[in-house]
């Protein structure tokens, strides 16, 4: 791990070179265009070549999407307590955000104008659930769960086809996905943009995804709504040292296990907490699971920085906009108040609480976009409308604004519009009266 001595005038140039770690560079952006135009043109056919090429799988034209008959036979290969935890974590999710939607549905009375605020759903969604080193059926939980609470109807979900696993597909079904295709990559990206012969188009894709889908996602968010770049899983701890220095190394390695891409920091106000992480992370990693991962993530990606200044740590991690920032400090609640930019906020304890329990969702904004959004909620399955309800005479209240406003502008026909109304209204009312 790379180690970094912070101030406030070298801050600028340490930020730089840990973000570095994990950017797009042109030759992925280069290799992405390909491939995206490639299924744009030819389809399955494009599929089915880059699901060879880079899954090492013969997907067959008829084996793209997953079957009705799949789906009910992965249930003779889930055991209950697998199905008793998909379903918590589906139950704490659709808990979190019924309490989001309940607040979003209003009317109101405005000076006799009657303004309603309702919910109305996204058509379609394209749920990304990648693969890489491992399986996700909770990234499947976290992107598809808020389309179903929202009732997006037609719900879509892509992962690479060696990590469909019978728990993904039970997942699926319970929460009532409508379509599963078995491709994966910066080509699933472009099917659910632009459709295929077996896929048809989707109004926005979201979810996680390594360098390759992240950069198919910008690609094509000229022609379909993304969710947000969630790239590379990173982690920023902050510490003091009240901190259980083997907690911190095992926060670490579990972030950094997700693949050789993570992108996992610790920053903190105590050169001795730093040391003994650093020793921590070369006792227990010679005995972990997915060692090779976990070792060249955090060779090639990972760092500490040590600073003795509260004030620039909180700069630093403001600029930094990690995705998942843990604080571990006796005065953490009040150090998270000074934090703007965070993809998701853990105080106390290890961010897996967010990945498999807590009902946050864990969809989270990556290469600092946590500086302008948060995580994934039901808001980026729905949209608000607002229905304005206004009868001639309430217009009256209205019109000497109006009229002010619309000549400031040198746009005369805006008043004309509503002084023809109010003066028929009141015009009948005289004739009726």
């Amino acid at each position: 791990m790379q180690i970094f001595n912070l101030n406030q005038k070298n801050l600028p140039q340490i930020l730089k070179s840990v973000r570095s770690l994990n950017t797009i560079d042109t030759n992925v952006l280069n290799i992405v265009r390909k491939i995206i135009e490639d299924v744009k043109i030819n389809g399955d056919r494009a599929i089915i070549e880059y699901t060879k090429k880079f899954d090492d799988i013969a997907l067959e034209p008829n084996k793209i999407r997953v079957t009705r008959e799949e789906i009910i036979k992965s249930y003779d290969y889930v055991n209950e307590n697998e199905l008793s935890a998909i379903k918590a974590l589906i139950e704490n999710i659709k808990n979190i955000e019924n309490e989001t939607v309940k607040n979003l549905e209003f009317t109101i009375k405005l000076n006799d104008i009657i303004i309603s605020q309702v919910i109305k759903p996204l058509e379609s969604v394209g749920c990304y659930v990648p693969g890489g080193k491992a399986s996700y059926p909770s990234t499947l939980i976290m992107t598809a769960t808020p389309a179903s609470i929202v009732n997006v109807r037609r719900i879509v979900v892509t992962s690479p086809p060696n990590k469909i696993s019978p728990l993904f597909l039970v997942a699926a079904d319970i929460i009532g996905v409508s379509e599963i295709y078995r491709i994966g990559g910066a080509q699933a990206i472009a099917a659910l943009a632009y459709g295929t012969e077996s896929i048809k188009p989707v109004n926005k894709i979201v979810g996680p995804g390594n360098i390759y889908v992240t950069a198919a996602k910008l690609l094509v968010s000229n022609d379909v709504a993304i969710d947000m770049p969630a790239g590379p899983t990173e982690l920023l701890i902050v510490a003091d040292d009240n901190a259980n220095p083997t907690e911190i190394a095992l926060d670490l390695i579990a972030q950094a296990e997700h693949g050789v891409d993570s992108l996992c920091g610790l920053i903190t106000t105590s050169t001795e907490l730093a040391k003994n992480v650093v020793n921590e992370l070369s006792r227990l990693i010679n005995s972990i699971d997915r060692k090779e991962i976990v070792d060249k993530a955090l060779n090639e990606r990972g760092f500490i920085i040590i600073t003795d200044d509260k004030t620039v740590l909180q700069e630093f991690v403001n600029q930094f906009a990690p995705e998942h920032l843990e604080i571990i400090m006796k005065d953490g609640a009040e150090i998270a108040k000074s934090i703007n930019n965070a993809g998701v906020i853990i105080i106390g304890t290890s961010s897996v609480i967010t990945d498999y329990y807590a009902g946050v969702n864990h969809v989270l904004p990556t290469n600092s976009y946590a500086k302008i959004r948060g995580g994934l909620t039901v808001l980026d399955y729905i949209k608000l409308i607002r229905l304005v309800s206004a009868s001639n005479n309430s217009l009256n209240k209205a019109i000497n604004v109006i009229k002010t406003l619309a000549y400031a502008e040198g746009l005369p026909n805006h008043f004309k519009s509503i002084e023809y109304r109010v003066d028929y209204s009141q015009s009948q009312e005289n004739h009726f009266g």
